[in-house]
């Protein structure tokens, strides 16, 4: 029996955020232990003894293990291996990063990135995001990409599982079987007429919203949104307005939630105006217990995560959107059904790869009609439409939940101990197709269950990056437009 569990040298906060988001278990690598029978792969990311080493080598050259080893370690069992053309497609941000090699039988990949470096620096830059030559919208958002930097670990990982024919498994990132889908509203300067239009859409399509509000703008009209049902209520803040100081945000925080509370809410979700995360929200979000928060210029077109703040996991969920709105592309001068082609085509390429989905809105931009057709799609796809509240429950229960997975490979099978038994899993035994399982099924035979075809990953391509990356000079125009258009507390 091998246990299906990845070794690291060193779990790092930075490495246990990203294995949960990857939902895989991972620990420290225990030398005192078998490493064949108790990791299906291995993590280098610190210094080792010669006799480590030994074991490790033995690991790769006679058990078929894969390893992954991470700057500075790369030159580790260098003599030992021969260099090959990497076989799997990664994200292009990360293509040139990763090295692959052969050893005995093992397979090696060298990655250079410096993880806990760059998990740590949460700096912001202005993006431009794919949709038409000459009308790609843009938005100051996370200057890493975590959601490529997560598909560049799950496909090694996975390849790593496979090339020693072991199962690749992995905690599921939806309740169900069909990807979430939320939808978030900021309510900024909103009035009574917009935001009720909204919310019959919302409520037509019985779509659960989650509406932060923007509460210095409803004030005198809080009560209102006691009529909305199936929908959450979070705050934005009281006033619309960002700063460094800690005494101006925590204040910010406190009269907007204050207010809330005396009007017979209670408040358990926050984002923050402009979605502008920096240490000044992470050290004010430790006196506080928010469920989560969300701000996109920490982590976008992602799955939920634990932000590293002063070296360590923040206490603070981050729930990750897609940050561009119907703002965004009016600001192209393009026409509403323009806008509605980018937000469909976002959620089917999402959709085809399973991956979540959340979108914005302000009630004030133009667009609300196209937002019609969009959640017509979403019922029609039988998505998992849940609340912020709904995902970090879900999330957070997601991390706790123990597995220990066991994998028979005489006689191929697979045993689970979990703490969850309603749990879904993802099993892949190969680069074709993967199963849904709960965690108390899976010692089931695998051709009892429903195989899904495993997507092809979907990347920009060099001429789209090209156009992405060009006018720098436009970009930081824009920038300094909207830093001096940005109400200040």
């Amino acid at each position: 029996m091998i246990r299906l569990c990845v070794g690291i040298s060193s779990l790092t906060p930075a490495w246990q955020s990203l294995f949960d988001q990857l939902g895989i278990q991972a620990e420290e690598i225990d030398f005192s232990r078998s490493l064949s029978l108790n990791y299906s792969c291995l993590i280098i990311n610190d210094q080792h003894n010669r006799d480590e080493l030994k074991k490790v080598e033995t690991f790769f050259k006679k058990d078929s293990g894969g390893i992954l080893i991470l700057k500075p370690n790369h030159k580790l069992f260098h003599e030992l291996r021969t260099e090959a053309t990497l076989s799997v497609e990664l994200p292009i941000s990360f293509q040139n990063k990763v090295s692959q090699y052969f050893a005995g039988s093992g397979l090696i990949y060298t990655f250079d990135f410096n993880f806990d470096f760059e998990l740590t620096l949460n700096n912001a830059k202005r993006k431009r995001f794919p949709f038409k030559t000459g009308a790609h919208p843009d938005e100051i958002v996370s200057s890493l990409d975590r959601g490529e930097l997560i598909s560049t670990i799950r496909i090694l990982v996975k390849e790593m599982h496979i090339h020693r024919r072991l199962p690749y498994v992995s905690k599921w990132h939806s309740p169900t079987k069909k990807p979430i889908f939320a939808f978030r509203v900021d309510t900024d300067f909103g009035d009574k007429s917009s935001i009720q239009s909204l919310y019959k859409l919302a409520d037509s399509f019985q779509v659960p919203m989650t509406w932060f509000l923007h509460v210095q703008a409803h004030e005198e009209w809080l009560d209102y949104f006691h009529i909305f049902k199936n929908q959450e209520i979070a705050l934005h803040g009281y006033e619309h307005g960002t700063s460094t100081s800690y005494e101006h945000v925590i204040n910010n925080i406190e009269k907007g939630k204050q207010l809330m509370i005396d009007a017979g809410f209670d408040p358990i979700g926050l984002c923050v105006p402009y979605s502008i995360w920096n240490d000044t929200l992470g050290d004010v979000l430790n006196t506080y217990n928010f469920n989560y928060s969300s701000e996109f210029t920490l982590g976008y077109d992602t799955l939920p995560f634990y932000p590293i703040h002063q070296e360590e996991q923040h206490s603070t969920l981050q729930i990750p959107i897609h940050p561009i709105c119907t703002g965004s592309l009016n600001r192209k001068r393009v026409s509403v059904s323009e806008m509605e082609s980018y937000f469909e085509t976002v959620l089917i390429q999402k959709n085809n790869q399973f991956q979540n989905v959340i979108f914005y809105h302000h009630p004030l931009q133009p667009g609300l009609e196209l937002w019609k057709n969009i959640f017509r799609k979403v019922n029609a796809l039988n998505l998992n439409k849940l609340t912020f509240s709904e995902i970090a429950d879900f999330w957070k229960s997601r991390i706790n939940s123990i597995i220990n997975v066991f994998y028979d490979d005489k006689l191929l099978t697979l045993t689970c101990d979990s703490s969850n038994s309603n749990l879904l899993l993802e099993v892949s035994v190969n680069s074709k197709e993967f199963y849904l399982i709960k965690a108390s099924q899976i010692n089931q035979p695998l051709n009892m269950f429903e195989a899904f075809k495993t997507p092809k990953p979907q990347f920009v391509s060099n001429q789209t990056i090209k156009e992405l990356n060009g006018e720098r000079l436009q970009l930081l125009k824009t920038s300094i437009l909207d830093w001096k258009n940005r109400r200040r507390l």
